[in-house]
């Protein structure tokens, strides 16, 4: 049962959260051991018990069993509950004694309860590391990064994100058999909390630094975010003589307006901002291809599909990548646009789009491209021999592959300026 649990949750997690776990080795194959590590979210059990052959049994925190499918699936993985009340802990404690004499591998989180901040908390429980040092079992500490902006305290759901677990080389406790016992166990802390913090405090100022990214302002419209649809629209006008032909371009800019004086920021704000210029090139598209008089996509639902999937990943990527696959999306949808001018066949669209998007993804390693793009790479083969199109096919793949250089020549760090920005107290952390 814990078997097929971990499977099923891990191919869940690969797709929600994007995980990866590392050092799992530092947890002995056989025989007694502790685990401690921070705990940022309801997930923490799990993750930690994906990629480790061993079962672990969890010291975890009351309130976790009372949550609907967290708390039985926690169970099955063999955590049990703690009341982290001041003094009421033994019972649990005891059992968690007894578990690591018997050969067992317990986990525990000396934060007691889910962080408030994302780091670890100012004042650890030292239940982990006098457990280490009554029994004599190794205590692996363990860093879970990422799973505070999957889901923190104060979220009611998780969302996607970028989730890292790496399990650290052990602490022996013998070496602290000379000193006293208070002194033995706030010194083995003191080294947890260490090798924690070492691998948790940088993913930790990424999160700050992101969160304060999304309550600022939103920018000025973008170059590539005003440029081709004001582009576009004047090529519209010029082709029909149409005042209503070019409405749908300056919507689409008086919305980037709006968003730079108006609307209130927050995170779903600026992703729907930042992917905006891909959903006005998709919804644009049919009109301004009859308008011009040039070929609409064959299966076009089969291709917004297929550009839906390779867009997905950019959710859990960095601001910067995301950023430049939108970018690079636009220029390669400009550049499809002339390559139908020039070779006008229906399964262009089909070629150029998806090339971009396999050679970027190829090329920065973004998550998900070992699956991507073989997958975009197999679909352009399979457009090309429903639809046809033969050598009139080749303008467009040279212009999904001219959109991927030019994301590679000129990437989105480059072209912004950076400037001294206030220092947030306690991290050094800059926005």
């Amino acid at each position: 049962m814990r078997t097929l649990l971990l499977r099923f949750l891990e191919a869940l997690f690969r797709v929600l959260f994007t995980y990866e776990c590392a050092g799992m080795a530092h947890v002995p194959a056989k025989g007694p051991a502790v685990v401690a590590a921070n705990h940022p979210s309801y997930l923490d059990p799990i993750l930690l018990s994906l990629h480790v052959p061993r079962p672990i049994f969890f010291m975890a925190w009351e309130a976790l069993f009372k949550v609907p499918l967290l708390g039985p699936a926690i169970r099955v993985l063999g955590a049990f509950p703690v009341d982290v009340r001041p003094g009421k802990g033994r019972e649990a404690y005891a059992r968690a004694k007894a578990l690591v004499e018997s050969g067992e591998v317990v986990g525990i989180f000396p934060e007691g309860k889910r962080s408030r901040t994302g780091w670890m908390e100012p004042s650890l429980r030292e239940g982990a590391a006098r457990l280490a040092w009554e029994t004599g079992a190794p205590l692996v500490p363990a860093t879970i990064a990422g799973a505070y902006r999957a889901w923190p305290h104060f979220q009611s759901l998780p969302r996607p994100a970028r989730i890292r677990v790496r399990f650290h080389p052990p602490i022996d406790p013998t070496h602290y058999r000379s000193l006293p016992e208070d002194q033995a166990v706030a010194g083995i802390q003191a080294e947890l909390r260490r090798r924690v913090e070492r691998s948790l405090l940088p993913g930790v100022k990424r999160d700050l630094r992101m969160n304060v990214l999304y309550r600022t302002p939103a920018p000025w419209p973008r170059l590539h975010e005003s440029l081709p649809p004001l582009a576009l629209a004047l090529l519209v006008f010029w082709k029909t003589r149409s005042l209503w032909s070019v409405v749908p371009a300056y919507a689409y800019v008086a919305y980037l307006l709006l968003d730079r004086f108006v609307v209130p920021q927050s995170r779903l704000v600026k992703w729907i901002r930042n992917g905006s210029p891909m959903l006005f090139a998709a919804a644009s598209a049919p009109y301004a291809l009859r308008a011009l008089g040039l070929p609409e996509p064959l299966g076009p639902a089969a291709l917004a599909a297929i550009l839906a999937g390779a867009a997905f990943a950019y959710l859990y990527e960095r601001g910067r990548t995301a950023l430049d696959f939108v970018r690079g999306f636009v220029a390669a949808a400009c550049l499809e646009l002339a390559a139908l001018a020039l070779a006008p066949v229906a399964t262009g669209p089909h070629v150029a789009l998806p090339i971009f998007a396999a050679a970027f993804a190829w090329e920065r390693r973004t998550v998900f491209w070992r699956y991507s793009a073989p997958v975009l790479t197999a679909y352009v083969a399979t457009a090309a021999w429903l639809f046809g199109g033969g050598m009139a096919l080749v303008p467009h793949a040279v212009a999904g592959l001219l959109a991927w250089s030019a994301t590679r020549v000129f990437p989105y760090h480059s072209l912004v300026r950076t400037r001294p920005e206030p220092v947030v107290a306690g991290l050094g952390l800059r926005p």
